[in-house]
């Protein structure tokens, strides 16, 4: 079944008055963490792929489509589903066809969830730390929004490649995006 993705991301913020908030409505925390992945690209537009990632120790494989140029609440379409082993996994991908959009890349998150809503504070290496509201519905990401004060700022489903092109970097020619742990 498919699965409609409500999120926004909201830029330029300050994480730790973003943190004092949630922490203030009581939300459920999990502490920050590493978040590392590989992307394969489906032939076609760059609109669809297949992430494999590892996160607090689980392991996803998700399938996403985002029509271009789309960065409207809700645009991106994923089906997501758990598997026992990450190399294995990209290594049935690469088998089966699929090309790496980027070797490898790591981000920091820093969870939140309140009222069916979670936040997510992310940090990419050379990227100032932005907020990622999600929830399933675009009302409950703008409830969201307005727990913390920030209607009226810059959000939108922001591609992560346009935000590091914004900084003169190509994303996609590299093979490495990481903080300099080894892996």
């Amino acid at each position: 079944m498919n699965h409609i993705e409500y999120e926004t991301k909201v830029l330029d913020i300050n994480p730790s008055e973003i943190i004092a908030k949630l922490r203030e409505l009581n939300a459920q925390e999990t502490p920050e963490y590493l978040e590392y992945r590989m992307l394969f690209d489906m032939k076609t537009e760059g609109t669809k792929w297949v992430r494999v990632r590892q996160e607090n120790g689980v392991t996803k494989m998700t399938y996403k489509y985002k029509p271009a140029d789309d960065e409207s609440v809700g645009s991106t379409t994923e089906i997501e589903v758990e598997v026992s082993d990450f190399k294995k996994t990209t290594e049935i991908l690469e088998k089966l066809g699929f090309f790496y959009r980027s070797m490898y890349q790591e981000k920091k998150i820093h969870i939140f969830h309140y009222n069916d809503i979670e936040f997510s504070l992310c940090t990419w290496p050379k990227l100032e730390t932005y907020l990622e509201i999600e929830s399933n519905s675009k009302e409950k990401v703008n409830e969201g929004l307005a727990l913390l004060g920030l209607q009226g700022k810059d959000v939108g489903d922001y591609d992560i490649a346009k935000l590091y092109a914004a900084k003169g970097i190509d994303m996609n020619a590299s093979e490495r995006l990481s903080f300099g742990e080894n892996r």
